[in-house]
């Protein structure tokens, strides 16, 4: 199967969803001057909120065990900390954690087979850059951050990814706003243009950027031209 990376859409086309697979995880989709990503849904998630990239898997994320494989592989054996499905890890990355020349390369994932010392095909054409050494690599793999997304959370688990502007069902696929003029739910009463992040009091929420605040996660855009209502959906101005 293969999708574009980057369309330019139609106004409406942001809002449809469907349960099977339309583009590739990760697709972006310009229209006029907002800016949308391509994703599946880890949970039902309703229209205007943030959402989050899916929590990692401590026993499949770092320091894994590698097989031997010479510059210029395409194909690895990574020895996970327990079973993968087929596929798991397609469109996510694999890259080196600690070792030799080959660290910190990063390597998009096209496929992967079913076991626990699974093969791992790259969608990489020259293959390695540096030769990986079974004793002295390890790995890392992680999911496409679009695979699974979150409403987000007030303790994070994953990196913001944009904001809703339709319904998505639980397993379904969708479009998240992450540049723009957009709507999202607000916590609290940011003023008109102030500066917004990810809320720590209310899921799927932003709330007034606050500098210095231990609970800051970065901003994200801004307000529009009217100062937020606790609960409400206000106008942004998105930058994630």
């Amino acid at each position: 199967m293969s999708f574009p990376q980057t369309i330019v859409g139609k106004w409406g086309w942001e809002q449809q969803t469907s349960t099977t697979q339309k583009q590739k995880l990760g697709t972006k989709m310009q229209i006029e001057d907002t800016l949308y990503v391509y994703g599946k849904a880890g949970e039902a998630i309703t229209v205007g909120l943030l959402c989050e990239s899916a929590a990692n898997i401590s026993t499949e994320d770092e320091d894994l065990a590698v097989a031997t494989a010479a510059a210029g592989a395409t194909e690895v054996t990574v020895t996970f900390g327990a079973g993968v499905d087929k596929d798991e890890y397609k469109d996510g990355f694999l890259y080196s954690n600690t070792g030799g020349t080959g660290i910190g390369y990063r390597y998009r994932i096209k496929g992967n087979t079913a076991a626990t010392a699974s093969v791992v095909t790259l969608d990489h054409e020259d293959g390695l850059i540096e030769a990986w050494t079974n004793g002295s690599d390890t790995v890392g793999a992680f999911k496409n951050p679009l695979d699974g997304i979150l409403i987000s959370n007030t303790t994070p688990v994953g990196a913001v990814v944009g904001v809703t502007v339709s319904d998505i069902a639980s397993g379904s696929y969708g479009w998240l706003q992450t540049t723009g003029p957009g709507v999202v739910k607000i916590q609290g009463t940011p003023a008109a243009g102030a500066g917004i992040m990810r809320s720590d009091g209310t899921t799927g929420c932003v709330e007034l950027l606050a500098e210095g605040s231990n609970t800051l996660w970065g901003a994200i855009g801004h307000m529009g031209r009217t100062a937020g209502v606790n609960n409400e959906y206000h106008e942004v101005w998105l930058n994630i």
